[in-house]
């Protein structure tokens, strides 16, 4: 990890968005290397292997967790999968990187806190015995939650320019998000898998949300529309305090597209293409001014910073912790859509 030896990371899945996204990544960054892929299917696995460029291919999921030659995991599994295989991946001393969102809920991931906290525990006392140093497997895993849009310099940008009072004293937040999905076998029509355009794509403005103004909302409230039993489309608001509203709206029933906006007192701030960034240029607008970004691999800087935040022990940009409020605040937005009631966070 540290030193000469590069990070070698294990795919669970044979996922599309780590075929397009993850994989190529990796496989660019000088020190990570694409070690092996998990397949419940073996000819699958062994496809997408050689297709992808990785070393190896395992027929199960557990055997990838078991191959010593493995520092990280990423997993790209169906919602309801993450919990079990992070926590599975966390007890086998592997560091961890899954997609949004992390868990179905706040207590799934405290569950998993609890699960970085008994393998920080171990490696504490292997540390002890002089086994392993800092960042080595050994040192406790850890765990991360894939949000590559808020690892983009636009994001530290905006937080920036709010830092500065460019716009004066922040008064609301809008965005909205779309994402037409074709395929009804796809699981995110499926609510026992964790679908609908709240958990899919609606997590982007929470989070968003959330790391722009630099802490956490205290009520939801919410409405939606159902297709069999997910969301079609939801329309929520949080309350972050002081007066401070952000709303947004996500659907599976409109093209893909998105934009954030955040209103001040002295001005405006706007992100024409606040989460799909890759292989495009970014625009932040604020107010009449136009501040181009050059086209960045969000998924590139959100490995690295995954493992400079292990391997320096420091605070992840969204670890547990951050993903505990993230998950706090969707569960919130949910209860309010069913109930029709202001829902607290916490």
């Amino acid at each position: 990890m540290s030193g000469a030896r590069p990070w070698r990371w294990g795919f669970l899945g044979a996922s599309r968005i780590g075929r397009s996204a993850l994989g190529p990544a990796i496989a660019a960054l000088p020190g990570h290397a694409l070690a092996a892929v998990a397949s419940r299917d073996p000819a699958c696995a062994a496809s997408y292997a050689a297709e992808c460029g990785f070393a190896r291919a395992h027929a199960s999921y557990e055997a990838l967790l078991t191959d010593p030659d493995i520092d990280a995991v990423y997993i790209a599994l169906t919602n309801d999968a993450h919990l079990p295989w992070t926590v599975r991946a966390l007890e086998a001393g592997k560091h961890v990187l899954c997609e949004k969102p992390l868990a179905l809920n706040a207590a799934e991931v405290g569950r998993m806190r609890a699960a970085e906290r008994g393998a920080g525990a171990r490696g504490a006392g292997a540390r002890g015995a002089g086994a392993v140093g800092a960042g080595e497997r050994g040192a406790g895993a850890r765990a991360m939650e894939a949000f590559c849009h808020i690892h983009h310099p636009q994001i530290a940008l905006a937080r920036a320019l709010l830092a500065q009072g460019a716009i004066g004293r922040v008064i609301a937040l809008q965005a909205s998000v779309g994402a037409a999905i074709a395929n009804p076998a796809d699981f995110r029509w499926a609510a026992r898998m964790g679908g609908g355009a709240l958990f899919d794509i609606g997590t982007y403005c929470v989070s968003a949300f959330r790391v722009l103004l630099g802490r956490e909302p205290v009520s939801a409230a919410g409405v939606r529309k159902l297709r069999g039993d997910v969301d079609l489309d939801t329309a929520a608001q949080l309350d972050f305090g002081d007066g401070v509203a952000a709303q947004f709206v996500c659907s599976f029933d409109r093209p893909r597209s998105a934009v954030l906006e955040i209103f001040g007192s002295a001005g405006r701030l706007r992100l024409d293409r606040p989460f799909s960034t890759k292989g495009h240029a970014t625009t932040l607008w604020h107010d009449a001014a136009r501040i181009e970004l050059p086209a960045v691999d969000p998924y590139r800087l959100m490995v690295l910073d995954f493992a400079r935040a292990i391997e320096t022990d420091c605070p992840m940009l969204h670890g547990l912790d951050a993903s505990w409020h993230q998950a706090a605040a969707m569960d919130a937005i949910a209860a309010s859509c069913a109930s029709s009631q202001v829902t607290p966070i916490g």
